[in-house]
């Protein structure tokens, strides 16, 4: 069973049927990914950046133009360029900056970075993988950005997606491994083998099917929290809280039909 999502997130919840995500292509995903993102948002531009701890900085590798329609490699961000900016990306879930009134501890990215590449707004989202911050989604416009719960919707999915095709790619890399291993194995051994290898996918089934409305269930609490103060929000993100608990029931039963046949 489905149930309905807004036109706004159709697009990037299409994504949960990409070849790319499944197979764990991460590089073609985030091609995919980033400028459905752009579009979504009637961004100008998107990009996604990797935190890298050991550099202790982010990373942009891919970026997506709406003007040109294309996609690029973007640079480093280091904690030294904007430290407080770099700080918030480290801390907080999402923020929006707006070049008219944004506070004044954020005027140094706001002089250096917005006004000078003429943007408006600027928006960012966490993406966290097996608990820790594993990247950030960078989202700029032209003009001022009034974000709306589909919007920040947008984001929290298009974060989960990040973080499945990411798991999928290392089950990957576990499978060519247990393969290599499996082969040097004979007779009882290799039974057995192949047990743990049944069981390690149900667990993977768990684990990538039910990820996605789990991950998107704890993204709107937080989402929930930010906007608490808001009823009309509060309402809007309920709904879309039961809907994805409802998806969440489903993947669970498709789970437990699949273990029953085997």
């Amino acid at each position: 069973m489905s149930h309905p999502v807004d036109h706004k997130v159709e697009p990037i919840m299409r994504l949960t049927m990409s070849e790319n995500l499944q197979g764990g292509k991460f590089k073609d995903f985030m091609a995919e990914l980033v400028p459905v993102i752009c579009k979504s948002l009637s961004a100008f531009r998107t990009s996604f950046w990797l935190y890298r701890s050991e550099l202790d900085e982010f990373e942009s590798i891919q970026c997506f133009d709406s003007e040109t329609n294309k996609a690029s490699n973007g640079q480093a961000l280091e904690a030294a360029s904007f430290p407080l900016l770099f700080k918030r990306l480290k801390e907080d879930l999402f923020f929006h900056i707006d070049s008219n009134n944004d506070a004044v501890e954020m005027e140094e990215f706001v002089v250096d970075h917005l006004l000078k590449n003429r943007f408006s707004s600027w928006a960012s989202i966490q993406v966290w993988n097996d608990s820790r911050l594993f990247g950030i989604i960078a989202v700029e416009w032209k003009t001022k950005k009034d974000f709306t719960n589909q919007d920040q919707l947008i984001l929290v999915t298009a974060t989960s997606l990040i973080s499945q095709c990411y798991d999928a790619l290392l089950r990957l890399k576990e499978d060519f491994l247990h393969r290599n291993e499996v082969s040097s194995l004979k007779g009882e051994e290799k039974e057995k083998e192949k047990l743990a290898k049944k069981l390690s996918d149900h667990a993977f089934y768990t684990s990538h099917s039910i990820r996605h409305p789990l991950s998107t269930i704890l993204a709107l609490i937080d989402l929930i929290k930010l906007n608490w103060e808001s009823r009309d929000a509060y309402e809007e993100l309920l709904q879309q809280l039961k809907i994805e608990t409802m998806n969440l029931d489903d993947a669970i039963r498709v789970m437990t039909a699949k273990i029953e046949l085997d």
